[in-house]
């Protein structure tokens, strides 16, 4: 059987309980910024097949980290939850997801000598989420393709797109 791409039981790949879900995104963070750490000679070129650059991918992947780490934050606290819209993700016509417009790059992407501080800040941000994950019954925020989403499946998520995205590097680099 085959899960859609928008039901949020394929998260659950990336950990069961809250310290698996931590080994799972401390790799994908190591995943992901070795990959970075090789693409220096073609930074800001498209690569084939994609629509954004090396730097492009890394400065998305950062404002996902950064906006995710917030709101885990939030869910694991005690303050209100205020209503937010719930406004479906765009696709393309292909399928594709569309990142929505507060997460997609600028024209030129990160500036490969912001890299290490960026990536430094946005990383401890999601580990200092992290370090307190637990479910959150009751205690949801929306996404725009999964739905409501308590802090786990956030952190499940953000674990999957690190992983989504170096295997785009990954391959745009073989190309």
């Amino acid at each position: 059987m085959t899960q859609s791409l928008t039901d949020p039981a394929v998260l659950a790949v990336m950990g069961a309980t809250p310290d698996d879900v931590r080994a799972r995104l401390t790799k994908e963070l190591d995943r992901f910024e070795a990959q970075l750490r090789t693409r220096q000679a073609d930074w800001t070129r498209v690569q084939p097949g994609r629509e954004w650059s090396p730097a492009q991918d890394a400065e998305h992947v950062i404002l996902i980290n950064d906006s995710i780490s917030r709101g885990v934050a939030l869910l694991l606290s005690d303050r209100e939850l205020r209503p937010t819209p719930r406004a479906p993700g765009e696709t393309t016509p292909d399928g594709r997801r569309v990142a929505p417009p507060h997460t997609r790059p600028s024209d030129t992407g990160l500036a490969w000598e912001d890299l290490d501080t960026r990536w430094a800040q946005s990383r401890a941000g999601l580990e200092r989420a992290a370090a307190e994950l637990r479910h959150t019954p009751g205690r949801t925020l929306w996404h725009p393709f999964f739905g409501e989403l308590d802090a786990m499946d956030w952190m499940r998520m953000v674990a999957i797109h690190l992983n989504n995205h170096r295997k785009q590097l990954e391959a745009s680099a073989a190309a």
